[in-house]
């Protein structure tokens, strides 16, 4: 069965764009595109999907965009994953929409396939940061080291940065769940990180043995 996707942008020929990269793979289908945030918003009160795909900026109607769209979307559909395809390159407000709910953010000088890569990242159940944006995100935070960390929580770190759940991290070092989540916790604590995507551009920065485009699987 093919991925039911939504996608909204004010500009037509993105929206094309979208659609076709998209579309291209087979498995996902479009089903509604909107040109502002009350139209999008409207179409989701009645269409079922199982994405969605966004602008952040979208003037041209009576309700607002931004961050108020995205929280709309989050209290409105909870279960629907949100990938973000934006030109924002600030940090404060790339945090905001990760706060949001989003899943996904994909920058728009990286091209539509950014947006693919997004799609099938989120929609695997993990989240998909821009390697474009990574830098946007570290702006936010202090200067970090690695040194903080002992060698059990560096150990833990590098294997959850590169794709495997805490369940599978603790059989693959024979440890306790509880036990490395304790460690991955502590390790962003001691980091002074909020979230994950904080964490994957850390890791992208670092080179922690996470490949460009890859998203973290979810603990």
């Amino acid at each position: 069965m093919l991925t039911r996707i939504a996608i909204a942008d004010d500009h037509p020929i993105v929206l094309l764009g979208m659609r076709v990269v998209i579309e291209a793979g087979g498995r996902h289908r479009v089903v509604a595109e909107a040109h502002c945030a009350e139209q999008l918003l409207s179409i989701l009160a009645s269409e079922p999907v199982d994405l969605v795909v966004t602008d952040f900026s979208m003037p041209g109607s009576n309700r607002s965009d931004g961050q108020a769209m995205l929280q709309a979307l989050s209290r409105n559909h909870p279960d629907v994953p949100v990938v973000l395809s934006t030109m924002i390159t600030n940090a404060t407000s790339l945090q905001m929409a990760l706060r949001a709910g989003v899943r996904g953010l994909a920058h728009k000088a990286s091209g539509v396939g950014s947006v693919r890569d997004a799609v099938d990242t989120v929609l695997a159940g993990r989240l998909y940061l821009d390697p474009a944006l990574a830098s946007c995100l570290l702006e936010a935070g202090r200067e970090r080291s690695l040194s903080v960390l002992s060698p059990k929580e560096l150990e833990v770190l590098r294997l959850y940065v590169s794709g495997p759940s805490i369940t599978e991290i603790a059989a693959q070092l024979r440890r306790t769940v509880s036990t490395i989540s304790r460690q991955r916790l502590s390790a962003m604590k001691k980091l002074g990180f909020n979230n994950d995507a904080e964490l994957f551009a850390f890791a992208f920065e670092q080179k922690l043995g996470l490949p460009q485009g890859t998203g973290l699987a979810d603990p």
